[in-house]
């Protein structure tokens, strides 16, 4: 009897790589203080708020931080070898021959490393975006039925 549901490993890492393709950089993108904070303007004129007020940017602002928090921080608790792949490909932008050379592996070594490293990162950040709220919670899984 499994305890744990078993899960589409292939599915996951596709998952994985479109999340850092795609929602990633978003969540980097808006997590940064870009247009969160702007000089008052003194013009007399009426200006358009698109119905935001400050206080929403803010709390939009501090979840996407806090979600970006949460990415690095799964990573960071990766093992060893598994967090300089991630960190290394998707927070520094290296490409794989660089981080091949840094870890002194194969080719092949480097992409089966990667994908235990990218299956290992879905799991820690279900277990860290858990922390955050039913609401923050990424599960990059897929399930087997």
């Amino acid at each position: 009897m499994l305890i744990f549901p078993e899960i589409d490993e292939k599915q996951t890492l596709s998952n994985v790589k479109s999340f850092f393709k795609n929602d990633f950089k978003k969540i980097e993108r808006l997590s940064g203080y870009d247009g969160v904070i702007s000089s008052p303007s003194f013009d007399g004129l009426p200006h358009s708020t698109n119905n935001q007020s400050p206080d929403n940017f803010f709390i939009k602002h501090a979840s996407y931080a806090e979600l970006f928090k949460a990415v690095v921080n799964a990573i960071n608790k990766c093992t060893e070898h598994h967090r300089i792949i991630l960190k290394g490909y998707y927070l520094d932008g290296l490409k794989g021959f660089q981080i091949q050379q840094r870890l002194v592996i194969s080719k092949s070594a480097y992409y089966e490393r990667k994908n235990k490293a990218e299956l290992e990162f879905a799991d820690r950040l279900l277990v860290t975006t858990a922390k955050l709220g039913d609401e923050n919670i990424i599960d990059l899984h897929t399930y087997k039925k």
